[in-house]
């Protein structure tokens, strides 16, 4: 009897020790932010979050996905981490349910239970989904307060373009998605533009883009959506003019950033042209556009603040 109650004993004693080396593998230490640890645990999560923005993201290499991750992670604490010296982060901000919204209806589901259950399939849960909307948010609003008054606008210009485009009864419209992405010191824009074409050859548009973009498109796989071509830039319409549907262009500089466009679908819809909605809608895509330039440019200037080691 005693000799079996040892036997008990060494058995609980053994995958005790089994329990707590899975713990240990599960819960390895990946990388560190500055003081901050980031585990295994964090990288799935980070993953699973990734993959539910876009699904396609599940045919791509392991390691790539990875790497992605981590881009990922990093990104947001830095985000984080710069936000939390002016604002408390709550979940008290009202813009995060309009964004939650948004994405409901990008991803085609009727409410947010219908979310939550999509969520659930990727082990993550809304709450953190609002966290990290809530983080770009804030992001987002950060950078408006600090450089809004740079940003400029020529009104006379858009006017001109509202003008001519009201004359036609019809005008197009491009469904986009991006890749953007800026100039390594060790590679000439030709080999980084054939390693991009590569990647999209193996392994999609939308998947090159959370690869390659440092646009905040790139967690949905680069999609914009729909945008009226007299929206857009005269040099970007000259290259989506030689384009048909699922076409990429070349790379177009716009500053020190290089842009690669993708039309998913164009289709031609009547005009009914309201000048001052117009105007305002135009004002409001130049400003975003000039407000991400700025975003990426600040985030790159704090990010070499942060020390980042890996594991």
């Amino acid at each position: 009897m005693i000799l079996f109650n040892r036997i008990i004993i060494l058995i609980i004693l053994f995958l005790s020790l089994i329990n707590i080396s899975f713990s240990k593998t599960q819960m390895g230490i990946i990388m560190k932010i500055d003081n901050e640890i980031i585990t295994t645990h964090d990288i799935n999560q980070e993953i699973n979050y990734l993959k539910a923005l876009n699904p396609r993201l599940n045919e791509i290499d392991k390691n790539k996905l990875l790497i992605i991750a981590k881009n990922s992670i990093v990104k947001e604490f830095i985000k984080k981490k710069e936000i939390q010296k002016y604002k408390k982060l709550d979940l008290t901000n009202s813009q995060i349910d309009s964004v939650l919204n948004n994405l409901i209806k990008n991803l085609n589901f009727q409410n947010e239970d219908q979310l939550k259950n999509y969520l659930n399939d990727y082990d993550f849960s809304i709450e953190q989904l609002k966290k990290k909307i809530e983080i770009e948010n804030e992001w987002k609003n950060l950078i408006y307060s600090k450089y809004i008054k740079t940003v400029k606008i020529d009104k006379e210009e858009l006017i001109k373009k509202i003008e001519k485009s009201s004359k036609d009864k019809s005008t197009l419209e491009y469904n986009l998605s991006e890749i953007v992405f800026r100039k390594k010191r060790d590679l000439t824009l030709k080999e980084l533009f054939s390693d991009i074409e590569e990647s999209i050859l193996k392994n999609g548009f939308e998947n090159t883009a959370n690869i390659y973009s440092i646009s905040e498109s790139a967690k949905v796989g680069g999609k914009i959506g729909w945008v009226k071509k007299n929206n857009l830039s005269d040099i970007i319409i000259d290259k989506l003019n030689s384009l048909k549907k699922n076409d990429y262009s070349t790379p177009l500089q716009i500053d020190n950033n290089f842009f690669i466009f993708k039309v998913n679908e164009i289709r031609e819809v009547q005009t009914e042209v309201n000048k001052e909605k117009e105007l305002n809608k135009m004002i409001y895509v130049e400003t975003s556009k000039q407000l991400d330039r700025f975003s990426n440019i600040f985030y790159n200037k704090i990010k070499l603040n942060s020390e980042i080691s890996e594991f």
